[in-house]
């Protein structure tokens, strides 16, 4: 119980950390980069979860045996990064405010109750919302089954080796790192709105189909 405590905790955390991450990102980047800019925040997810594949492998199959690993060997991956998981959290508070905030802080335009203004007032309610369950639903479903499924798939639905898995998954995390990049770039050319519709709609197509593949072969 405490551990899923501490998971939905992190994942809070995280979703507040990587919303405040593009955000400062976008307003500092140079005019007509800022897909560009900010896909570099998404390769860091998708490498963080290539990173934990390795870290959690090695301890799985080379420094511990099962039994192990399942008693206590399993909290080591967790000790190992509570020292830059602590410097992580220390570097936003000594980060300068972008510019753009700092203009409007200035101005005094800044909100004096942003929750408030968000989620209850017009028309910053509609755009919140088409946000929340429409782009980040949609690219929520793709990216949790594209990573994080298709290796529970793998080792639970299809009993693959642990071992094989965990480098199949891992192997195609490094060949799609890049696209985040291209993509981001793209968007800045052609808009971010057929970007993210058109990955939405190409996995709603092939998803079901590219499991059943697996799942044959």
């Amino acid at each position: 119980m405490l551990l899923v405590a501490l998971r939905l905790l992190q994942g809070l955390a995280l979703g507040g950390e990587y919303g405040g991450a593009a955000t400062y990102v976008a307003e500092h980047s140079r005019p007509g980069e800022r897909g560009y800019a900010t896909s570099w925040i998404q390769t860091t997810a998708t490498l963080g979860f290539f990173l934990a594949l390795f870290v959690i492998g090695a301890c799985m199959f080379y420094l511990f045996d099962a039994k192990a690993f399942a008693e206590w060997g399993w909290r080591i991956p967790f000790l190992g990064f509570a020292l830059p998981a602590h410097l992580l959290c220390l570097h936003p508070a000594q980060a300068h405010e972008s510019p753009i905030w700092a203009k409007m802080k200035e101005e005094g335009k800044a909100s004096k109750s942003p929750l408030i203004d968000s989620f209850f007032r017009r028309p910053n309610n509609k755009y919140v919302l088409l946000a929340l369950l429409g782009a980040t639903a949609g690219q929520g479903v793709v990216w949790y089954t594209g990573q994080f499924y298709a290796l529970f798939f793998l080792t639970i639905t299809l009993k693959v080796d642990l071992l094989l898995a965990y480098a199949m998954v891992g192997v195609s995390l490094l060949i799609g790192t890049p696209f985040f990049v291209i993509f981001g770039w793209l968007s800045d050319k052609i808009g971010r709105l057929k970007i993210i519709l058109a990955g939405c709609l190409i996995a709603a197509v092939t998803y079901i189909p590219l499991f059943q593949m697996l799942a044959v072969s």
